[in-house]
């Protein structure tokens, strides 16, 4: 993922070409007009992907929850993927089978 730069001059005339990049390779453009920076362009994707971000980094006490967590992982905590599925009720472990 990477980011460019743009004028709203060439951006006008590449328009589709570059919401294509954005959304096949998750390229940015910032878009720049008089030289200053004025908008973004991601790809619909991407600025989901930024907005529940910030969604659960805006929430503390899941921070804290994750935080813990990979706390746990690190000395050694947590259980395996086996050990989650034979505590699973029999039929409910399809969701964690590799597709």
């Amino acid at each position: 993922m990477s980011t460019r730069t743009i004028s709203l001059n060439d951006l006008q005339p590449r328009l589709s070409e570059l919401i294509d990049r954005a959304n096949e390779v998750f390229e940015r453009f910032v878009i720049t007009r008089q030289g200053r920076a004025d908008a973004v362009l991601l790809a619909a994707d991407d600025f989901e992907g930024l907005q529940e971000t910030l969604e659960i980094l805006s929430n503390t006490e899941l921070v804290q929850r994750l935080a813990e967590a990979e706390a746990e992982l690190a000395s050694g905590g947590g259980h395996s993927l086996e050990e989650v599925r034979k505590g699973l009720p029999t039929g409910h472990d399809r969701a964690l089978k590799p597709r």
